[in-house]
């Protein structure tokens, strides 16, 4: 992952609330130039909000936005160095694929000789070159969707806006789209702020990742940071699956409902303890070898076969574990594969428990 150097986007004290409803609640924000930066969430919690405002579509009500180190108070959405990919494509459909990217470009005045070069340059970045007459009603909707990037990215803008743009895609269209959008990202060195309530997406294409909620910013960092370090029990429960166990100070680390368990510094208050289903290790009973700590005695309650991972549904005493093991685990020597009802255990790493105080 890259975070490049100096801020492109910032955001300081930005609030914007739409009667009694608080869609930001005082945001402030950085994003840097050439980053892939994604706003992540539930419906609600002010993402598409905060992408309006930087495109000038909405008005905060306090706070400033900067781009490029200049104010954009009173700047008008046409004057500002930045454009959208809409979730819905916003194609003109009376128009051809090579009128829906000129548009804009016409809009500016340009030449037709040099509005030709820009299209055929826009086009060939998104592999659509030979579909210039088609009309948007006879593409596929990838092709749609790469119509609307080619026709936001040939007025190069400093700063392309992508709100969900992949969310009206089949499941496969989008996995092969991340790819496509995050080399072109790449190639261009061009900011992209994209939004989206997909976790997977966010973790797979982005720089930097904000998890926003309630119009606030949760957590901000690197994907591997926010995903393995989460800093409240929302962020562990959305970016992913984590199991939440009760904790309070015990000398070895942390007295839970599992019993004790070993932790890297022994806690100084009551929290929680997250751990999220991957790194949890399962060996059965008669294992001629187990770790010497942090192991705790589990029934095998359910199995969810995915293809790629068996879940398995754990009831550890009081509570339910969630436990993941890939099909690739189940090749390797001495490899198991647990039954509805065994009894197995359960090995907690302590390095994977993290402490969580919210």
């Amino acid at each position: 992952m890259r975070v490049a150097g100096e801020p492109l986007v910032k955001l300081l004290g930005v609030r914007k609330a739409y009667g009694e409803v608080v869609a930001l609640d005082g945001v402030d924000l950085e994003v840097k130039r050439g980053e892939f930066f994604s706003l992540l969430g539930p419906s609600g919690c002010g993402k598409t909000t905060l992408l309006r405002l930087l495109a000038g579509f909405e008005t905060p009500d306090a706070g400033r936005i900067l781009l490029d180190g200049k104010d954009m108070a009173g700047v008008p959405p046409y004057a500002r160095p930045v454009n959208t990919v809409f979730q819905n494509y916003a194609l003109f459909p009376h128009m051809t694929v090579e009128g829906n990217v000129a548009f804009g470009l016409r809009m500016k005045g340009l030449k037709e000789g040099e509005i030709r070069k820009k299209v055929a340059w826009a086009l060939e970045l998104v592999d659509l070159l030979g579909l210039e007459k088609r009309y948007p009603r006879e593409l596929s909707g990838g092709q749609k969707q790469r119509v609307a990037l080619a026709r936001a990215l040939v007025l190069e803008p400093l700063v392309l806006l992508l709100d969900e743009p992949l969310s009206a895609l089949d499941a496969r269209l989008r996995q092969e789209l991340r790819v496509e959008l995050m080399q072109l990202q790449r190639r261009l060195g061009t900011t992209f702020i994209f939004v989206t309530h997909d976790q997977e997406e966010a973790l797979v294409m982005s720089d930097r990742i904000a998890v926003m909620r309630a119009g606030r910013i949760e957590q901000l960092g690197l994907p591997d940071e926010v995903y393995e370090r989460p800093k409240n029990r929302f962020v562990a429960e959305f970016l992913g699956r984590s199991n939440l166990i009760p904790a309070r100070p015990h000398p070895q680390g942390a007295e839970t409902p599992l019993g004790p368990l070993h932790l890297p510094r022994p806690l100084e208050r009551e929290a929680l303890l997250a751990v999220r289903p991957e790194k949890i290790r399962l060996y059965p009973r008669s294992a001629p070898t187990l770790p010497g700590r942090n192991l705790v005695l589990a029934r095998v309650e359910e199995i969810v076969y995915t293809g790629a991972e068996n879940q398995y549904i754990l009831q550890a005493g009081p509570l339910r574990l969630l436990a993941y093991t890939l099909n690739q685990d189940l090749q390797e020597p001495g490899a198991e594969e647990f039954a509805y009802g065994e009894e197995v255990f359960c090995y907690l790493p302590p390095e994977n428990l993290v402490v969580i105080h919210e």
